[in-house]
């Protein structure tokens, strides 16, 4: 079973990123194909684009720097924004820093937000009287608690009796 689920992850994965490498670039119209049209020679790009690096090969200028925690904010927005409802909570860490992102549906649109600080774990060790003293009714309606505090006051509960 857990085979299957990685085999049908894997597909999904190189489909998209096939339609991924398929798609213009933002602001480029997409080209269309016609039965006539021949094909790029080898060594050209398919859709018009240079590859990692070609700028320098072909003596063109690099590409704008792009910000990655914007992209990988984009990319999630995108996902969020094809399932209404879905809230998504994410770190990223970039060059030593981190940036908690949260992208959630807000009214007809989706928002990417600061995620707000977690709360800070309990102080530990944890005071040694977490059980109130005889007398006192805290334990009364927790069963599990009674029976703690009864044991607590009486080990000998926990002895074997022999047979009945």
């Amino acid at each position: 079973m857990r085979g299957d689920l990685d085999e049908t992850l894997a597909r999904l994965a190189r489909r998209e990123e096939a339609l991924r490498r398929r798609a213009p670039l933002p602001g480029e119209q997409a080209e269309e194909t016609g039965p006539g049209d021949v094909p790029a020679p080898p060594g050209e790009p398919v859709d018009g684009r240079a590859g990692h690096g070609a700028y320098r090969l072909r003596g063109g200028d690099p590409p704008e720097p792009r910000d990655p925690v914007e992209e990988v904010a984009e990319a999630v927005r995108r996902v969020v924004a094809e399932h209404p409802g879905l809230a998504v909570t994410l770190r990223v860490e970039l060059g030593g820093r981190a940036y908690p992102l949260r992208v959630s549906w807000s009214g007809p649109e989706v928002t990417v937000g600061a995620a707000p600080a977690p709360a800070p774990p309990p102080a530990w060790p944890m005071s040694v009287k977490t059980v109130p003293a005889p007398g006192q009714d805290g334990v009364a309606t927790d069963p599990a608690a009674r029976l703690a505090e009864m044991i607590r006051r009486d080990p000998s509960l926990l002895e074997d009796t022999g047979p009945l």
